[in-house]
C-alpha cells in the first residue's frame, strides 16, 4: 500500500470518528462515549496532521493539504483534499 493510500484511508477513518463524536455529542447519547470519542478524535487528528506533514516533507503530498488538515475543518478538509488529489491522479493516469 502506498503512503498516499494509507493517509487517505486514515483520513477517512478519522472523519468517521469525528462524525460519530458529533452524533453522540449533539444527540446527548452518552457522556462516556463522548469522552472516549473526543479523546480518540483529538489524538487521531494530531496523528493525521503529523502523517500529512511527513507526506509533504517527502513530496508525496502537497503543502496546501497540510493547511486543509490543520484548519478548523480538520478531517473533513483533509479528506476532501485527498479525494481531489486522488481524482486528479486517476484522470492524469487515464490521459497519459
Amino acid at each position: 500500500m502506498s503512503y498516499f493510500t494509507a493517509v487517505r484511508l486514515y483520513s477517512l477513518f478519522e472523519l468517521g470518528l469525528f462524525t460519530a463524536l458529533l452524533v453522540v455529542a449533539i444527540g446527548g447519547v452518552s457522556e462516556d462515549a463522548e469522552l472516549v470519542l473526543g479523546w480518540s478524535h483529538g489524538v487521531g487528528w494530531i496523528l493525521l496532521c503529523v502523517a500529512v506533514a511527513v507526506g509533504c516533507s517527502r513530496r508525496i503530498l502537497p503543502w496546501p493539504l497540510l493547511a486543509a488538515t490543520v484548519s478548523p475543518l480538520g478531517p473533513v478538509g483533509s479528506t476532501i483534499g485527498l479525494e481531489l488529489l486522488s481524482h486528479r491522479r486517476r484522470r492524469a493516469a487515464a490521459a497519459g
